[in-house]
């Protein structure tokens, strides 16, 4: 019991740790308002550099900069030595900067001044999205510098730094040369550097489950430290030199590689083990864990938020807690080959699913298979490498096998890409549901020895149903912050979910980084009906997507529902096609047609059947949904002389609309008084984006929605707007606030 001492007081103090940060609320600090979008001078010393693909395929610099102070004043003399800051300014441990382009990129380690536009990092938008600003604040950065220009440089700079970045731009170019195409995932595998990785290569190796071997990890550090320790007492070198020597070595491995969570993880555990063997004691694997958690946690006290962090070190406890168990229980040859994997995915599952909302079930399977494998991949790209600083067709010829390796990874996540029921997962598990399968899992690892099999199966099955199945369904509506457009999802309490517009004229790649991931954490694998209200890009362009890649992310769209107006556009034909090819049920609306799903009746009030639009906003299609005493309007792009139209002839219909999707994003003509007098909503929802260039919402509308006694919410401001359905009232709650912290705002209707 007293060789575990060490053990359980690092895990003491690492747990004091977290709970302080939770309680202090630390996660939530980071934003510097005063200086965001806003031109700012900063003077600090040059840490990682690295070259980046922008958006428009161009490569972009891009260094961070430690130990910030911001400066006042200006600076005409470039050739000065010295570099003065002003002391009364804040300052920041760490910051990204984005080198201007033509600036030459200054060396590691020099201290430079540097002036450019401050950006915040943008929190979490909606559910399922990335909390950018929650990731950079957990590595201590606390924002970017778009357009960096270097004012002074000091000249002098950190030589070990500077030689392994030498270092890693030398090997990058070697890989490209021998490895060709595969150059992008063996710079991934070896270099920590996924900047040349192609996303459909990632995307692959995560629904096969073995994207873990695109990191550097416990594997890398493992095959490298060891290899090079042996290789160190094999010349007759002392163990204590030895030691140091390999210490230096992994340091500046993990250091070159960009410093992940896994590799300073794996870094300082073997450490232990060496220190453990220069002096003569046994290692204990729990033991070295704890040490590490605690040092990394002393350093970076927000990596508690990352997910890396807890995949990392949950792998290792799975390994040392639930393995021998199960290994108990099943000793049989077959059962052992599984045993493992299977133990780290009991401990990590909850966060797997926090974190991607699913868990690629043939990754049991298939990692039995690579990481063994692995070993060769390393070894012999290792190899490779080095023959191509020697000769490059050399090292092309020792890195055939590692092509053919590749190759069999690509197909085996092929094959699990046309499993249906390979992506496992009901959404994100609620925190309620993760405390109770840790809780199960404890109870599981502390019976040890008096388990038996009956009983073990008993209490791993509740744990996995426990995270599986939501515990309170209700019925939500949710408006998702999709910049410049329109995006909302309605779910009911059975599961069946209903998509209006999904499209975005300011965000990127829509689909992929917004409807996908809600969808997905919201455990939405099918969607009844998808309503594309008129054919502008900023209401369909993701929806397009969702159509054309649907099947690969698992996510099927049944009926695709447009508006009944005689003249069909380009765009209006190309979507059709797109559905047809996908096989997608199609379906067309006009005033007076309705459906029902879920429970909820989806009225169409607008267009009329075959009538004829000059302008597309007109022909919109307008949904009255209803359910109980639940109402909501949803307006498409009308407004103007078609809005006054439409509520004249719906002035008795529509009284008291619980919840408003005012149309046109808000624009000047949208909401008049008269139709506000015929809905009289109690909420009104705006869709927009940040510094649009349409000026909405407009100011006028608001006006008259605040007039209206409507309450208001844009989600510019507030972020995605999400309204829980209750049978007497509806509670609202919004994503956050601006780019700010979090909001926890809930009000009844």
């Amino acid at each position: 019991m007293r060789r575990y001492t060490l053990c359980r007081l690092c895990f003491a103090v690492t747990g004091l740790l977290f709970l302080t940060v939770l309680w202090t609320g630390g996660w939530q600090d980071g934003s510097m308002p005063e200086v965001w979008s806003c031109p700012v001078t900063a003077a600090g010393t040059v840490g990682r550099v690295e070259e980046k693909q922008n958006g428009y395929g161009q490569k972009q610099s891009i260094l961070s900069l430690h130990a910030v102070a911001f400066c006042s004043g200006s600076f005409p003399n470039q050739n000065e030595q010295t570099i003065e800051t002003n002391k009364s300014g804040a300052c920041a441990e760490e910051i990204v900067c984005y080198l201007a382009e033509g600036e030459e990129i200054p060396l590691t380690g020099e201290r430079i001044i540097v002036s450019g536009q401050a950006e915040g990092f943008r929190r979490r938008r909606n559910p399922g999205g990335f909390d950018a600003a929650l990731y950079y604040r957990s590595q201590g950065v606390l924002f970017s510098m778009q357009q960096t220009k270097v004012v002074k440089r000091e000249g002098r700079c950190d030589v070990f730094g500077q030689t392994l970045y030498v270092c890693r731009r030398y090997m990058q170019s070697i890989l490209e040369a021998v490895c060709q195409e595969d150059a992008g995932i063996m710079r991934s595998i070896l270099l920590g550097d996924k900047n040349a990785l192609p996303p459909e290569i990632r995307a692959l190796y995560q629904k096969g489950g073995i994207s873990h071997i695109l990191a550097i990890s416990g594997l890398h550090i493992s095959f490298l430290g060891i290899g090079f320790y042996r290789l160190c007492k094999r010349s007759v070198m002392p163990v204590p030199a030895a030691v140091i020597l390999t210490c230096l070595f992994l340091f500046s491995y993990v250091v070159m590689t960009g410093g992940s969570v896994s590799a300073w993880r794996a870094f300082l555990m073997c450490a232990v083990s060496l220190a453990a063997d220069v002096a003569g004691r046994s290692y204990e694997r729990m033991t070295a864990l704890s040490v590490s958690a605690l040092l990394l946690t002393l350093r970076w006290p927000m990596l508690f938020w990352q997910s890396g962090f807890w995949l990392s070190y949950g792998a290792i406890l799975g390994l040392e807690l639930v393995c021998p168990i199960l290994t108990r229980l099943w000793d049989n040859r077959l059962a052992k080959l599984f045993l493992p994997g299977l133990a780290v995915s009991l401990v990590t599952l909850p966060v797997l699913l926090r974190a991607f909302f699913e868990f690629p079930v043939c990754s049991l399977a298939w990692n039995v298979l690579v990481i063994p494998l692995m070993g060769v991949v390393m070894a012999l790209g290792t190899l490779a490498l080095l023959a191509g600083m020697v000769f490059v067709p050399l090292g092309r010829i020792v890195f055939l096998p590692v092509h053919i390796l590749l190759c069999l990874f690509e197909l085996v996540c092929g094959l699990s890409e046309r499993i249906s029921w390979n992506m496992w997962g009901r959404g994100a598990p609620g925190w309620v549901q993760v405390f109770l399968y840790y809780v199960l899992l404890l109870c599981f690892c502390l019976m040890k020895k008096y388990m038996t099999k009956p009983c073990a199966l008993l209490m791993l099955l509740g744990a996995v149903w426990i995270v599986r199945c939501p515990l309170l369904p209700q019925d939500t509506l949710t408006v998702l912050d999709v910049g410049q457009g329109d995006g909302i999802v309605v779910q009911s309490g059975d599961g069946t979910a209903v998509l209006i517009d999904g499209g975005s004229t300011s965000e990127k790649q829509l689909a992929r980084y917004t409807l996908v991931p809600y969808l997905k954490s919201e455990g939405v694998r099918e969607l009844s009906y998808v309503f594309l209200t008129h054919m502008d890009a900023d209401h369909v362009n993701g929806v397009e997507t969702l159509i054309q890649e649907g099947r690969m992310e698992q996510i099927r769209i049944d009926t695709l529902v447009l508006p009944a107006i005689a003249e069909q556009d380009e765009d209006y034909r190309r979507i059709v096609s797109a559905a047809r090819e996908a096989g997608i049920r199609l379906c067309v609306m006009g005033a007076g047609d309705a459906v029902e799903t879920g429970g909820f009746r989806f009225s169409c009030l607008h267009p009329q059947r075959g009538a004829a639009y000059a302008d597309r906003n007109d022909g919109s299609l307008v949904i009255y949904l209803t359910k109980g005493r639940f109402s909501a309007l949803f307006m498409g792009d009308l407004d103007g002389e078609a809005e006054t139209a439409f509520a004249q002839r719906y002035s008795q219909k529509l009284r008291n609309v619980t919840v408003l999707k005012v149309g046109h994003h808000g624009s000047g003509a949208s909401c008049t008084e008269a139709f506000l007098s015929a809905c009289s909503p109690q909420i009104a929802v705006i869709s927009c984006g940040e510094k649009n260039r349409y000026g909405h919402p407009a100011k006028e509308t608001l006006e008259r929605l605040s007039c209206a006694g409507s309450r208001i919410y844009v989600t510019k401001d507030t972020g995605a707007v999400e309204i829980v359905i209750g049978e007497e009232r509806a509670r609202v709650s919004v994503q956050a606030q601006g780019w700010g912290k979090p909001v926890a705002a809930s009000k009844d209707a």
